[in-house]
């Protein structure tokens, strides 16, 4: 008994030393999602109807966790999946993955850098100005008219800075990891200045992809944001610009355009009605005519709990210059366009955040 004692106190050094470096790096595991389908109806020139994922948030799951490495640094990953709720199988086309978000990185008091795929900070700064959050029918088609518009980027390097009294400042650079030509073929960069105080939120974005046609040729799209929105309490308002100007090789630059303008208004303890307009303005590369449209679109969110949602979207979208060798934008490919260029669509559908 006595030699037991002597190894248990000569092992107690030991055992506050594991303790303590346990407790020096904490960390933590966190299993997030959203689920949201919705029944869905586009009415054009023949009518579409089915049950549409995401239309009012993106169906995803992830996984994220922390590490406290100490002295107010931290390390992070984050692993995000999409998925298609009225099938189940990932929204990539290629089966679950991570292309929604894989990033591992840094956090401290200099702000966080994280590298992988992600959104792009431009994006993120700018996707906010949109009440129906560029989801389902009645979201923005803002990022989609270009010639390059991706939301997320491969091989991506992020910084995000702390806030400077509601200022936060974040930028990116994506490898294109192809043989470098005169613009560096398939490399973005972009850079996010944002500003929250209170009621009032406002944020400045630009971006560069640099890339190749159909034909090999290089391929630039230069695109600049600006967005705002107040929080009066009672109502909250929302605006937003953006132009993406391309310029393919020997050719003259091809400018398109997005207006937008929203509002959302509490209704009672759980409700929020939505309204958004949208103005387009798009040119193909290599084709002359600028095509216009117009998108008006009207939601009622109802909460359930603070996780669970029942909704209800209209939308209804006209094509000024429709042409049918065109094509234009669409609420729902497989709904073709009427012959005037309309489409009118509609989603009741529920959605659970976990």
């Amino acid at each position: 008994m006595k030699t037991m004692k002597k190894k248990l106190i000569a092992s107690l050094p030991f055992l506050a030393a594991a303790a303590a470096g346990s407790a020096f790096a904490q960390s933590s595991l966190t299993l997030f999602g959203n689920v949201d389908a919705a029944a869905t109806v586009i009415d054009g020139q023949n009518t579409w109807s089915g049950l549409k994922s995401g239309g009012n948030k993106d169906s995803y799951f992830g996984l994220r966790g922390v590490e406290d490495l100490g002295g107010g640094l931290k390390a992070q990953f984050w692993l995000e999946s999409g998925i298609n709720a009225d099938s189940g199988s990932g929204d990539s086309g290629n089966g679950l993955d991570f292309k929604r978000r894989a990033t591992i990185g840094l956090k401290g008091n200099f702000g966080e850098v994280n590298v992988g795929r992600d959104e792009t900070a431009a994006y993120k700064a700018m996707k906010r100005y949109d009440v129906f959050k560029h989801s389902g029918i009645g979201g923005s088609q803002a990022w989609g008219i270009g010639n390059n518009d991706d939301k997320r980027k491969d091989n991506l390097i992020g910084y995000v800075s702390p806030s400077f009294g509601g200022v936060t400042l974040s930028a990116n650079y994506a490898f294109g990891e192809t043989n470098h030509s005169t613009w560096k073929t398939k490399a973005y960069y972009d850079a996010a200045v944002s500003y929250d105080q209170g009621p009032w939120s406002a944020s400045l974005a630009v971006e560069q992809q640099n890339n190749v046609d159909f034909t090999g040729a290089n391929i630039r799209q230069r695109t600049y944001a600006l967005g705002s929105s107040y929080d009066f309490g009672s109502i909250k308002l929302t605006g937003a610009y953006r132009q993406a100007r391309n310029t393919p090789a020997g050719l003259s630059t091809v400018k398109n355009e997005t207006y937008s303008l929203g509002t959302a208004l509490p209704v009672g303890a759980a409700g929020v009605v939505k309204a958004s307009y949208n103005h387009y303005r798009y040119q193909p590369v290599g084709v002359a005519t600028k095509l216009k449209a117009d998108q008006l679109s009207l939601g009622y969110e109802h909460h359930l709990s603070k996780r669970t949602a029942l909704y209800g979207t209209y939308s209804f979208l006209k094509n000024k210059d429709y042409s049918a060798a065109m094509g234009g934008m669409s609420l729902e490919p497989a709904a073709l366009l009427s012959d005037s260029g309309k489409q009118h669509g509609l989603q009741v559908g529920l959605r659970h955040t976990f």
